[in-house]
Formats: C-alpha cells, structure tokens, sequence
C-alpha cells in the first residue's frame, strides 16, 4: 500500500512539472501563445540575452550574445532575418529600437552601449563620458520611452542613466539600495527599477522623485525568490520574473500583488531560469526562457 501511494505521489508531481499551463494557482486568463525555439536557419542557441518587440513593424527582436547576433522575427514567430558579423558586435544583451530606427544593444562585458544601423551595417558606442565618474559602467538592462529618451541600468555604479532623444546625457538616477537589476518606463513616463538583492521595485516620476515602492523577498504568495526582470503594460500592470521560481508575478500600478503564472519545467509554457521578460502594446508577454533555449510567449 505504501509503495503505492509513492508511486502515485510521484506520477502527480511528474504530471504537474510536464503539463503546461496546470500550474498550481496559475491564472486562467494568462495561457501559452508560441515558443520561438532554433531552427536550421537559425542554428543552436547560445546564450539569449534580450528581447523587444517592434511595434512599427510588427516584428520581435531577440540577443544571443554567445554567438555575437541579433535575430528577427515576424508578428507569427517566423525567423526572418539574423544580423551578425559587425565589428563590435560581440556579446548583446539588453535591446530597444527607437522611432529613427536605431537600434541600441548593451555590452556589459565590454561596458558599452552600441549604436546599430542594420541597413548600413554600421556601429559605434553610445557617449557616456558626460556621466559623473565612479566604478567603470556596467550596462546591463535598456529602455526606451514614447520620446525615445534611452534609460540604462548602470548596476556597478546603482544608478539609472538618462540620454534624451539626441543621444546627449541628461543625467543620472541614483538607485537605493545595492542589486539594480532591470529598468522599464511605462505609458506614463514613470519609470521602475528592479532591485534583484532586496526584492522590491521602485517607481520614480520622470524627474527621478520615488513614488511608490514595493514587492518583497519571502516564501509567501506574491513575495520574490530572486527576481530579474520586469515589465509594465499599456495599463499599468507589473509582471515580475522570477528567475529562481521560474514565475511571473503580476502587480497592480499601486503594488498589489493580483496573481501569477508559469512555472518551472520543460514542456511549452513551463520555465527554465528565465531572465528576461517584455510586454508589448497588444498585451503579450515575451520572456526569454534561458535553459531551455527559447523564447516563450504568453497572452
């Protein structure tokens, strides 16, 4: 009898690891739309770093700084086209694109922000030598707002850095606390930073004033394990990823934790050490699913 009751306990926590989307307390509303995984176009996968999605062109954008590339895809999930091989262009990892058409990509190895024209084949690094001195800057997530001013996590020196429309350096924002981790601007031009250490987010208005502040490390429900990314939708709604709990955690504008979704494995619509996550204009959620070398889309 007792071999029996183990062999159906463990037939019921295999069940719940393979199935997607019956994650326990998961949110009906939030479902599994696609996976980008490689295909022979495309090769094997290194190390995925960012994703963007273009709403101008309808068109997604995804780094894979193992291999020095950035790679394009259409509002299906069809690969279109792979842009590697410029000098300079090493190991992307954040990405945005401005209305110009530029993109921006963040080396954190090489402590630049890359300027990309795609149709020229042309880079050059971003100017920071206007920012206040301190530890060597260590880019790590990208933003860009509806006035194309650029928002760069400089997690070594825990501060926000701002570049206007023209790429000039307007000033910095310094960041309480010691694990900044992402950065995102919402609809509104309010602007959250992720502290990945303490396990909260913080929201500042344009002119770097806090907000609010809120979000927690613990066991409980909607408290963080180690948080890595987030995001904000047309509505003010946060979704916070979870690396080490493989989930998304979704709060309110004012902070209230509502529900969250996905969880750890394998299949499609489970997570595997995600590390980054993107919302775009139409509500889907694009996280880059590290360990199983894809990228999930959710809706």
């Amino acid at each position: 009898m007792a071999l029996k009751l183990r062999l159906t306990t463990i037939t019921v926590l295999t069940l719940i690891l393979l199935l997607p989307g019956t994650g326990l307390g998961e949110q009906a509303s939030i479902r599994h739309l696609a996976s980008i995984n490689r295909i022979e176009e495309t090769g094997v996968f290194g190390v995925l770093g960012g994703v963007f999605f273009d709403e101008d062109r309808d068109r997604i954008y995804v780094t894979d700084a193992s291999n020095g590339r950035i790679l394009a895809y259409d509002s299906d999930f069809k690969f279109v086209s792979e842009f590697k091989g410029a000098e300079g262009l090493t190991a992307p990892v954040g990405i945005v694109k401005d209305s110009k058409g530029r993109f921006f990509v963040t080396q954190p190895t090489t402590g630049q922000v890359l300027i990309i024209d795609i149709g020229q084949r042309r880079i050059e690094p971003l100017d920071m030598s206007k920012a206040p001195k301190g530890n060597p800057v260590y880019p790590g997530a990208i933003a860009i707002d509806a006035e194309d001013w650029l928002y760069i996590a400089d997690k070594s020196n825990q501060r926000i850095m701002l570049f206007d429309s023209n790429l000039e350096f307007a000033r910095v924002l310094p960041v309480e606390g010691s694990g900044l981790n992402d950065v995102t601007v919402d609809s509104q031009g309010r602007i959250y930073a992720l502290n990945t250490r303490e396990g909260s987010v913080c929201v500042y208005d344009r002119q770097g004033t806090r907000i609010s502040k809120f979000g927690s490390r613990g066991d409980g429900k909607g408290e963080f394990s180690f948080p890595v990314s987030l995001a904000v939708d047309q509505g003010g709604t946060v979704y916070v990823l979870d690396q080490h709990l493989s989930e998304v955690l979704v709060f309110n504008r004012s902070g209230r934790f509502l529900f969250d979704f996905a969880r750890f494995g394998w299949m499609d619509g489970r997570l595997h050490y995600p590390t980054a996550i993107y919302v775009n204009k139409a509500g889907r959620i694009f996280v880059v699913d590290q360990q199983n070398a894809r990228i999930s889309i959710f809706e």
